[in-house]
């Protein structure tokens, strides 16, 4: 794949089709008889870890896995849309395969926006799901008796899409240094991974008729806390409190 290629220029969209794509409210006012929403405010005990790799390969394999990108133009578009995200514009991010010396490096690290870092508002569901699937296996929830990870993913929702972390840069890079056996023979790799301090996320959760029960969210959350957040949580990274839970009035 070569991130070169140009794109042909489209030109500027019609005045009908700019109206279409425009964003606009929906014409559907949020009925409080059908959304519940809670606020929530996360406080991370100790190092957020990032994700998001900074090299083109990587980001490549990344979005393949990820979002199940498979059209080789999408991709090409997906690729270079995360470089900007990534702000990955120092040589080692940039390079990151071979520094000369048989150690393979890498980094990964956090997506930014006009507001600074951020991360996404689908990896807090992800997590949650994860926590359902955890606490109530094998159980199963609502008048349809579905699995409840199936019945938690397709009730519960995440506002708004993008998470600000607070910071315009990372606090610093942990560096874990790894070895593999592959058909060129072994190798040791250099994985280096962007982190903040003691960061925080705001964010609102709407759920469906309140479908979850308050013990259902205890035992979510208490083991949420405990499994972490982002990237290395099995190093003991991302783990958190949840300071803030407040069911909001309707209207």
């Amino acid at each position: 794949m070569t991130l070169a290629t140009k794109v042909k220029p489209r030109g500027a969209p019609s005045a009908a089709v700019a109206d279409l794509v425009e964003a606009r409210p929906s014409i559907f006012i949020a009925d409080p008889d059908l959304w519940t929403s809670y606020e929530v405010r996360l406080l991370f005990r100790a190092r957020l870890i990032g994700g998001v790799p900074k090299d083109p390969q990587l980001i490549e394999g990344w979005l393949r896995n990820r979002a199940g990108i498979s059209d080789e133009r999408e991709l090409r578009l997906a690729v270079l849309a995360t470089l900007a995200e990534t702000s990955a514009d120092d040589d080692d991010a940039a390079n990151g395969s071979n520094n000369g010396s048989g150690v393979s490096s890498r980094i990964t690290g956090f997506k930014t926006g006009p507001e600074g870092l951020y991360v996404e508002g689908r990896q807090v569901k992800a997590m949650l799901k994860e926590s359902t699937n955890i606490v109530f296996a094998g159980e199963r929830w609502g008048p349809t008796r579905k699995a409840a990870r199936s019945f938690f993913a397709e009730r519960v929702f995440v506002d708004p899409d993008r998470l600000a972390l607070g910071v315009r840069r990372a606090d610093g890079v942990e560096t874990f240094m790894g070895h593999l056996n592959g058909p060129a023979g072994p190798r040791s790799t250099l994985n280096q991974y962007e982190y903040v301090d003691r960061s925080a996320l705001e964010f609102r959760l709407r759920v469906l008729h309140d479908c979850v029960s308050d013990v259902q969210w205890r035992a979510i959350w208490c083991h949420a806390q405990e499994s972490g957040f982002g990237t290395l949580r099995s190093q003991g990274f991302g783990r958190f409190d949840v300071v803030r839970w407040e069911r909001l009035s309707p209207g």
